[in-house]
């Protein structure tokens, strides 16, 4: 499946409703409808990720949200969400970050994620490399499986 994901332009009006220091988006096209609303995908997504992320996330100030509830994705704040548009939000020492699942079609999804500096020149360095393994981890987020309970 992560063959069928490509980035591509930040249209989402969530994330370009503001001046922003940093955006990507991603698409994945299905061969089927997606019968899961975004906030499941990104869910299991976020669920999934490799312990590298994590331990990244540890060193740029994040992991410290209580567990799993209705309001809260991992470490993000649930804004909105319904059957087509999870809106999610965290705040960091060094930048705010804002992710968004959108399911634009029944057969396609799309994952954008959006920075706002807090402190643009440490924020820029950093991101220069932590920026590699987050397109990675956004492309495997994207696909993620969902497992039935």
């Amino acid at each position: 499946m992560a063959q069928q994901v490509r980035q591509v332009e930040v249209t989402d009006p969530i994330a370009t409703a503001q001046r922003y220091d940093y955006a990507d988006a991603f698409e994945l096209r299905l061969s089927e409808p997606d019968p899961h609303s975004p906030e499941t995908w990104v869910r299991a997504g976020l669920d999934s990720t490799p312990k590298w992320v994590d331990r990244v996330a540890e060193l740029l100030g994040m992991r410290s949200a209580p567990a799993e509830s209705a309001d809260r994705v991992g470490d993000f704040r649930v804004i909105d969400s319904g059957p087509d548009v999870v809106h999610l939000q965290t705040s960091l020492p060094l930048m705010r970050v804002v992710l968004v699942g959108r399911r634009v079609e029944p057969t396609r999804r799309m994952f954008t994620s959006v920075l706002h500096y807090r402190r643009p020149v440490l924020a820029r360095l950093i991101w220069a490399v932590v920026g590699i393994g987050h397109r990675r981890a956004a492309r495997q987020l994207i696909t993620s499986k969902i497992s039935a309970k």
